[in-house]
């Protein structure tokens, strides 16, 4: 597609009046009359009445700015759909989250006056009681007993309202919190689930477009077939017609010589030697030899326009087949690599739910496997393991590391006969379980057998290798939540996500590399005049990666970028 602002020198955003002046400069340089017989300048010129033509009128120029627009924006991938999906499940989370926020505060609210108006009416017994006390004592005494009973009653109201408000602070955080989790999980399997669901009503779309074109291909194969059949029964009457028409010709041949007989006959008459009735006869079959020689002729002409015209149309019929039949075998084509592009993306779904669903499994087999960690740690506390500080399944290999370890700390003790006593029974415990025999028979005394230490030390390098995966899985989900953090303030205008989300693209270490992807966000990080996001787009113009290759307007962005301070653009043009 042409870019008629660089056909013009102009940048997208120029007012009319700076294209109608572009356009006088350069219709005035590559002018035909100003360059005869440079055809390159002739061609140059109509680009430019071309880009011009549109460029002025405002509605030619509004549709060509949507196209070009269309034209420059890559095509979303998988993980971008994904990551529009998951924005979206988790935007409906937080809006969940803050109406379920909402209810549970004007519920604590309730809670607390309903609090306090109990607290007001048990103070008002309170005090009702003080006077009631003691009938005996005088009125200054009742009035003092009042005050001291609605002073106790005062304080425990403030001290129970306090305790309340603690209360339903710590129950709200609570159920904002439950409601909070509650929401994004509801939200973001709805997400999933929708997305999922989505993808594959698509995909079912697709194939039932690949089958029905398969079936009208299948079609255009039979009408082919059949034309092919037609085409080869009118060679065949074709090839009758030219016997015919062949054997005509010789007839016609014949006829024609006899009326050249004929007319040598009439030419060398003899006045006086023939009858008139004789005469009269043989210029009757004169006119007869003639008139059939014309009807023959007539009849070949017909018969050859005939046979041409039944061919040309077979011809034109066959043609027509096989473009259809190859218009709709591009049509396959295209919708093929959509639902491989939807296969994919399905894949990636069920990826992802795999790759949730172990990192879920897995966090509650690493709980339970630390806890069981914990009570094997107290099961070998009071044995010799404990003192050696390793587990009971400890391989000779980890006990003979605890031991050189403790040794060096207690051996550099300030604590004198303590520290001493305390090697001493450290030796003492690794003299017993360095000798296998020693260890066997102190296994048995413990209750310990041979399988069980087996069993546990499999069960160790099972859980080792599920924690590594774990590792492993929960970094990858990390970074696809970056990745779409990225991508969505990338979308928003967020220059510097542009640039990271480009040098992505660019390198493809963590995704696909993607040149093209990644001019288009250079290029609209660049429109910010972010100094790396020129500079990145420098280099795609030099290399030609993603563009074409124009080493001069790639050196061009690079000092844009030097100057705006990016020193990976100052470090490069110092070479």
């Amino acid at each position: 597609m042409k870019n008629y602002y660089q056909i013009l020198n102009v940048r997208q955003a120029a007012t009319d009046e700076d294209i109608k002046r572009s356009y006088r400069i350069l219709a005035k340089r590559y002018h035909p009359d100003v360059n005869p017989g440079d055809s390159s300048a002739a061609d140059r010129f109509a680009d430019i009445n071309e880009a011009h033509d549109v460029l002025s009128d405002p509605q030619k120029r509004a549709e060509y700015d949507k196209k070009l627009k269309e034209a420059a924006a890559p095509r979303l991938k998988p993980e971008d759909i994904i990551a529009r999906q998951r924005a979206a499940a988790q935007a409906a989370a937080r809006q969940a989250a803050m109406r379920n926020s909402a209810a549970a505060r004007a519920a604590a609210m309730q809670q607390n006056a309903a609090r306090q108006a109990a607290m007001r009416n048990n103070a008002s017994a309170a005090r009702a009681a003080a006077y009631r006390r003691d009938p005996n004592l005088n009125l200054a005494q009742q009035r003092q007993a009042a005050q001291a009973a609605s002073a106790a009653a005062q304080a425990a109201q403030v001290h129970a309202k306090a305790q309340a408000q603690a209360q339903a602070q710590a129950a709200q955080l609570a159920q904002i919190n439950a409601i909070k989790n509650q929401a994004y999980t509801q939200g973001y399997e709805r997400g999933t689930a929708d997305a999922k669901r989505a993808a594959e009503k698509e995909n079912r779309q697709v194939q039932a477009k690949i089958n029905a074109l398969n079936s009208d291909i299948a079609k255009l194969n039979d009408k082919l077939a059949d034309t092919e059949s037609d085409r080869s029964d009118l060679e065949k009457e074709l090839f009758h017609r030219d016997r015919e028409l062949a054997k005509v010709q010789k007839e016609n041949d014949g006829l024609v010589e006899h009326a050249a007989d004929l007319q040598s006959k009439l030419d060398s008459i003899v006045p006086n030697k023939y009858t008139d009735a004789q005469y009269v006869m043989l210029e009757k079959q004169f006119d007869k030899a003639q008139a059939r020689i014309r009807d023959l002729e007539t009849a070949i002409s017909q018969a050859e326009l005939k046979s041409k015209a039944q061919l040309q149309l077979q011809t034109d019929k066959r043609k027509q087949l096989q473009e259809q039949a190859s218009k709709l075998q591009k049509q396959v084509t295209e919708l093929t690599r959509e639902l491989e592009v939807l296969r994919t993306e399905n894949n990636q779904w069920q990826d992802y739910a795999k790759s949730e669903q172990f990192l879920t499994d897995a966090e509650e087999r690493l709980l339970d496997w630390e806890k069981k960690q914990k009570a094997d740690k107290k099961l070998a506390k009071p044995t010799l393991y404990g003192q050696l500080g390793v587990l009971i399944w400890a391989t000779d290999e980890q006990i003979s590391e605890a031991y050189v370890k403790l040794g060096k700390r207690y051996q550099k003790s300030e604590k004198g006969e303590e520290g001493k006593e305390k090697f001493k029974k450290i030796t003492e415990a690794y003299t017993i379980l360095s000798d296998p025999e020693k260890r066997a028979e102190y296994n048995k005394s413990i209750g310990i057998d041979d399988d069980r230490i087996e069993n546990e030390r499999r069960l160790i390098v099972e859980n080792s290798a599920i924690e590594d995966e774990y590792r492993k899985q929960l970094d990858n989900k990390e970074f696809w939540a970056k990745f779409d953090e990225m991508s969505f303030s990338a979308q928003t205008g967020d220059a510097e996500a542009q640039n990271s989300l480009g040098e992505l693209y660019y390198y493809g270490d963590e995704i696909e590399q993607d040149f093209d992807s990644a001019v288009y966000w250079f290029k609209e990080a660049a429109k910010q005049k972010h100094a790396e996001a020129m500079y990145n787009l420098g280099i795609c113009f030099v290399n030609g990666e993603g563009t074409d290759k124009n080493k001069s307007t790639g050196l061009g962005f690079i000092r844009q970028a030097a100057k705006l301070g990016s020193k990976s653009a100052q470090k490069y043009l110092s070479k």
